[in-house]
């Protein structure tokens, strides 16, 4: 990769652009994992981008087989194991939606 070099005039106007980036906490909040100094939470789960649903996938298929067993054996402990997993999947497949929904938030414009 072609190594660029940055005029004076553009070096100082990124330099402009930190500092007023620096001064407004939520770029800095969001930014903060990016820090050199060592992986911050952010940097953590890029490392495991599927495991959630790949979780929530695999309660599901359980989910649907205890549900399937504790029915044909209407066995109530069955039915106690089977709420208790789909109230995992539940929860992971709300997870999984807000996660989603983070992509439709506009962002503002970028200034050139």
């Amino acid at each position: 990769m072609k190594e660029v070099r940055l005029s004076p005039y553009e070096k100082r106007v990124l330099a402009e652009m930190e500092r007023s980036l620096s001064r407004d906490p939520a770029p800095v909040r969001r930014l903060g994992a990016a820090r050199v100094g060592g992986p911050g939470p952010l940097a953590r789960l890029r490392k495991r981008p599927h495991a959630l649903p790949v979780a929530v996938t695999a309660f599901a298929v359980v989910s649907l087989t205890l549900l399937a067993v504790a029915v044909a054996y209407a066995h109530p402990v069955l039915l106690w194991i089977f709420a208790a997993t789909w109230l995992l999947t539940l929860a992971g497949l709300i997870r999984l939606t807000l996660r989603w929904s983070r992509g439709w938030r506009s962002t503002p414009p970028v200034i050139e």
